[in-house]
C-alpha cells in the first residue's frame, strides 16, 4: 500500500521539561492520545525511560496491538515498530520539542505508517492525519493549552 506520513506542530503553554516529562510517561499516553486504548511499558533504560512498549490503538479503520522501541534524544524521542504487526508493515514516529524561552514549547509529532490493509490511499492518509492531529491536540489539551 505504501508509506503514509503526517506531521503536526502545536504550541503548548508549558516549559519544555514539563512537556518532555509528560511524553516520557508512556504508561499514561492512552489517557490523552485519541484512539490509543493501552500503552504498557515493557522495558526501560538505566534512566528509567521506556525503551519498549506495547501499544493498543483503534484508528477507526482497524484495531491493532503492537510493540514499539524508543530512541531517546535530548529534545524528544523517536520510535519504530519492534516487528511487523497484524495491520502494519512499519511505523516510525517522533516527538520533537523546541523551547520558545517564554514558557511555551513548540511540539511536533511526525508519524509514518505502512499499512497492510487493502484500503484506498485517501482513507489511510486521512486516518494517519487524524491520528497525528488528535495526538498533538490531545497532548496540548492535557497540558492545559
Amino acid at each position: 500500500m505504501g508509506q503514509y506520513t503526517a506531521s503536526k506542530t502545536v504550541t503548548i503553554a508549558a516549559a519544555a521539561a514539563d512537556v518532555l516529562r509528560t511524553l516520557h510517561n508512556i504508561a499514561d499516553q492512552h489517557e490523552w492520545w485519541p484512539g490509543m486504548y493501552t500503552s504498557e511499558p515493557l522495558e526501560t533504560d538505566d534512566e528509567g525511560r521506556v525503551t519498549k512498549a506495547r501499544i493498543g490503538n483503534d484508528a477507526k479503520i482497524a484495531k491493532d496491538e503492537f510493540d514499539v522501541v524508543y530512541v531517546h534524544e535530548g529534545s524528544g524521542y523517536s520510535w519504530s515498530l519492534a516487528s511487523r504487526s497484524s495491520m502494519q508493515r512499519s511505523q516510525e514516529g517522533s516527538w520533537a520539542l523546541v523551547d520558545n524561552g517564554n514558557g511555551t514549547t513548540d511540539v511536533t509529532l511526525t508519524l509514518a505508517i505502512d499499512i497492510l490493509l487493502p484500503l484506498p490511499g485517501f482513507l489511510i492518509k486521512k486516518t494517519v492525519n487524524d491520528t497525528v492531529n488528535g495526538a498533538a491536540k490531545g497532548l496540548q489539551k492535557h497540558l492545559g493549552g
